[in-house]
């Protein structure tokens, strides 16, 4: 492994670790946002100038560093940078404080560091650029600027697109990355979100003696509010489009994953993208697609283990509060006051609390509880009379239980009476009575959960955009089974 540092620079993150941290990287949000502004390359006289005022604005929370090994004669920037000879610049406090001169010094730092380039195009002008390198750390530091918002809604709705959509026929190895991309993103999320509130639960936790009331509801209210509740949690609970899409997904997925003709096109053009085997970019695709589904039916239990934790916190955080506030009202809270009466020597404490517990003043080892030894029985236990016919009978009636028993291979057998070999069953197809009925319940189960299940399980969508048919007197799944190979 070549390492992340044999692609960056070794000073790369210098410039975010000293006493200017904060302003480096401000500075460089700054410098992204001209950038996209500009459809071609910033130049540097325009960086000087949106670098001056920053930190013209901000000269009292500068911290001195030194600027050895970036001076001009490194970075090739000419010593007239420190001086500007444009009328009506040089203020009489330049003297103190020399903005251009301390604008110059940032940017050559961040140009040395890795995070900028300076070019010189043939008509002498000066343009600085971002590094290759550089581009995704910049992304992350534009939207921590911004704030972190998680959009669940665009990650499902880009799986989608990207599947149900024209291009998926003529660009499918491309359809199949961007959705599996977008899964993986849907996913880490929520595993964000989940980690993010037990963080606040932990912390919440952390030292409940400590705790004061002001404490707790500004990290309820104000930090937890805004940082979770707000700018994810109920996003994710007021949004239906998970649900209202997944089901088309897993429809899409199941078919792409039949066409031969569509599987070996898309493998082709895959391996001839990644300079890799058919066969194995084929294994590829049909990897990510399963990826796919399997990371989308694992989104109802993440989000169940999401509203746990939220009100988990909730409770915690409230429990807390009336702990503090009304002592007295809760089990809790009592006990609270025992203890502190019974250690912390405040006599007055002591005297209110009526708890009779005990008759002496203190706590010593001899007032631990010692259980009293029981004397031996003077008889002797006889052995219970075994009765062997109704142990033989009740184990012939589990045999004859087990025989009955609804297996996979039975299950499996009872599918093929009703010509699954031959072609694809429907829900009308196998229920009648309640006997099919439960057959066809086994038959979701094991398709569901089981792989070495003789047969897939497929979804299907009525006219009017409902899941389910009336079948032998019963409201069931409009599902089919196909046998596998």
């Amino acid at each position: 492994m070549t390492g992340v540092f044999a692609i960056l620079p070794e000073n790369f993150f210098s410039p975010l670790v000293g006493g200017n941290r904060e302003h480096y990287a401000a500075l460089l949000v700054l410098y992204y946002r001209l950038f996209q502004e500009n459809t071609q390359g910033l130049e540097r006289e325009l960086v000087i100038r949106a670098f001056m005022d920053y930190l013209a604005l901000h000269r009292s929370s500068l911290a001195d560093e030194d600027d050895e090994g970036e001076g001009p004669e490194d970075s090739g920037e000419p010593e007239l940078d420190f001086e500007d000879s444009t009328p009506g610049v040089n203020e009489p406090d330049q003297s103190a404080f020399n903005s251009r001169q301390k604008a110059g010094q940032f940017l050559r730092r961040l140009i040395n560091s890795g995070w900028l380039t300076d070019e010189t195009l043939g008509d002498y002008t000066r343009v600085v650029n971002i590094t290759p390198w550089g581009k995704p750390f910049f992304e992350s530091l534009a939207r921590l600027d911004e704030g972190l918002k998680t959009e669940y809604e665009s990650h499902v709705v880009n799986i989608y697109s990207a599947l149900c959509g024209d291009a998926v026929n003529e660009a499918g190895h491309f359809a199949v990355l961007h959705a599996h991309e977008e899964t993986q993103a849907l996913i880490d999320s929520l595993k964000v979100l989940s980690q993010s509130i037990k963080g606040y639960y932990d912390k919440l936790n952390a030292d409940v003696n400590a705790a004061q009331v002001q404490e707790i509801l500004h990290q309820h209210y104000d930090l937890y509010a805004g940082e979770v509740l707000d700018t994810a949690y109920k996003r994710l609970k007021t949004s239906d489009n998970v649900s209202r899409y997944r089901l088309k997904i897993f429809k899409q997925v199941g078919e792409l994953l039949r066409n031969e003709e569509w599987l070996n096109e898309s493998a082709r053009k895959y391996s001839r993208v990644r300079a890799t085997g058919r066969t194995e970019g084929r294994k590829k695709l049909e990897s990510m697609l399963e990826e796919i589904r399997d990371d989308l039916r694992a989104v109802d239990p993440l989000q169940d283990e999401i509203d746990r934790r939220n009100a988990d916190y909730s409770t915690s955080s409230v429990e807390q509060i009336k702990a503090l506030l009304e002592p007295d009202t809760t089990l809790a809270g009592k006990l609270g006051i025992l203890v502190k009466a019974l250690y912390g020597g405040d006599p007055a404490l002591t005297e209110e609390l009526s708890h009779r517990l005990h008759r002496i003043r203190t706590f010593a080892k001899e007032s631990l509880y010692h259980r009293r030894r029981r004397e031996e029985a003077d008889f002797k236990p006889t052995a219970a009379a075994v009765d062997t016919a109704a142990l033989e009978q009740a184990e012939a009636e589990f045999f004859d239980r087990m025989r009955r028993r609804l297996g996979m291979k039975r299950v499996g057998a009872w599918l093929d009476e009703q010509g699954g070999r031959d072609r694809l069953l429907s829900s009308r197809d196998l229920v009648q009575d309640e006997a099919s009925f439960i057959r066809f319940v086994y038959s979701l189960l094991y398709a569901d959960s089981r792989p070495n299940f003789d047969y897939d399980v497929e979804d299907f969508l009525e006219e009017d955009g409902s899941d389910t048919v009336s079948a032998g007197g019963y409201a069931i799944p409009d599902v089919g089974f196909r046998r596998k190979g």
